[in-house]
């Protein structure tokens, strides 16, 4: 394999892991209970894939540019807010399942963007894509790394985001009570792991 094409081909790599992160699944599982559809689940998928992209791709040009790393007062910060939002967005889906089966759309497409905005600048992107854009001698190549890690995550989290809408379709089919039943699962998984986060930050 062509040495410059396997630092390409590992960031996909990673960038697809990556994408499966626990509070990320928490995160983008929250939104797509509400709109299984198969249009709508990618989409969120993607949103959050774009928002989380754009991120690491600003952080890593910023990084690139002036030959400096996030500083760990922020990094604390943003990982903080991880667990703040995974917190909101299980209590804004345990409320909703009082509500009607639907939600509108346009909160929850925006807000799955910012998500994945604030998901970019903490946890393990840092370690898996903006350490080693920082290694990197050729800022061409460092760009490369960063796209390419992206499209691993959007791809991914689109794939995810596509077999849980699936799942919770699925299970309305069969009873609609099961389908609540996921969504609570899910209000329930983004608590905890938004505790837990909050936790290993204070701790």
């Amino acid at each position: 394999m062509d040495p410059l094409l396997l630092p390409i081909v590992t960031a996909f790599a990673l960038g697809a892991v990556h994408a499966f992160d626990p509070d990320h699944v928490a995160a983008v599982t929250a939104f797509v209970s509400r709109r299984p559809r198969p249009r709508e689940a990618v989409g969120f998928g993607v949103r959050w894939g774009v928002g989380h992209s754009a991120a690491i791709l600003a952080a890593g040009v910023f990084l690139i540019a002036l030959g400096v790393r996030i500083p760990p007062a922020l990094d604390s910060a943003l990982e903080l807010l991880v667990g703040l939002i995974l917190i909101g967005l299980g209590v804004w889906l345990l409320r909703e399942l009082r509500r009607s089966d639907r939600l509108p759309g346009g909160p929850a497409r925006a807000g799955t963007v910012w998500v994945g905005v604030v998901h970019g600048l903490a946890g393990t992107a840092a370690l898996l894509a903006l350490l080693p854009v920082t290694l990197i001698a050729s800022p061409l190549h460092s760009a490369a790394y960063l796209a390419s890690f992206g499209v691993g995550t959007i791809m991914a989290m689109a794939a995810y985001g596509l077999a849980a809408g699936w799942l919770f379709r699925r299970a309305g089919r069969v009873h609609p009570r099961w389908t609540t039943g996921i969504r609570a699962g899910a209000a329930v998984a983004s608590l905890v792991i938004g505790g837990l986060w909050i936790g290993m930050v204070l701790l």
